[in-house]
């Protein structure tokens, strides 16, 4: 049985590949209680989540369908809930104005292994940790994926934190650090120089 926050789940489904092993999200228990939820798309683009007041008996890879992320997505009027039994799913709404509402839906999960994720997120903090302040280079990324990243935040956060440390992957997070996108550089390039017109600009 899984039991935790749907809107994570719906999140995390936006960053899935469309190949093996790329394709689904995996829910995993968190050791001192909780649940993580994670999807990468091969490379390009992460999410990390933890729902701290989650509960889970197992580690599934679930595979995100048009339904279950329309009944999962989060919405500002109230919470979302999602319990996992087997093949099937019920997302409960939590509003105060209305009665729970509750939506059931068939579960497909994942046959394939889950990319290991793991090992180059502990790559990165292992780097993160190593690395001074001031960094000799910065990344380039996607504006396809930063925007799709800040979309999804932005159901939980009015407002968001990016830091990226020295060419490698833009860490972008709301303020309960609950739900982190990583988007991967394309180059790492030098730190570019401050356009003169701003020096110019600050001297008025």
């Amino acid at each position: 049985m899984l039991n935790f926050n749907s809107a994570m789940l719906s999140v995390a489904s936006e960053f899935v590949g469309q190949y093996a092993p790329y394709q689904s999200v995996q829910i995993t228990p968190a050791p001192d209680g909780g649940v993580f939820i994670a999807s990468t798309d091969k490379g390009n683009i992460a999410c990390l989540a933890f729902d701290p007041s989650g509960s889970a008996d197992e580690s599934t890879c679930i595979l995100p369908t048009k339904d279950l992320i329309k009944a999962s997505k989060g919405i500002k009027t109230g919470d979302r809930n999602i319990q996992i039994d087997g093949e099937k799913a019920v997302v409960t709404t939590y509003k105060k104005t209305t009665a729970n509402q509750l939506v059931e839906l068939p579960v497909m999960r994942s046959t394939v292994p889950f990319a290991p994720l793991a090992g180059a997120i502990k790559a990165c903090l292992d780097r993160w940790s190593s690395t001074p302040k001031t960094s000799a280079t910065a990344g380039r990324y996607g504006l396809t994926y930063i925007n799709k990243a800040i979309r999804s935040l932005s159901t939980f956060d009015a407002s968001i934190s990016l830091s990226a440390f020295d060419g490698g992957p833009l860490r972008i997070q709301g303020a309960d650090s609950n739900l982190i996108i990583l988007v991967m550089p394309q180059t790492a390039e030098p730190v570019p120089e401050v356009p003169y017109w701003l020096e110019n600009y600050a001297k008025m």
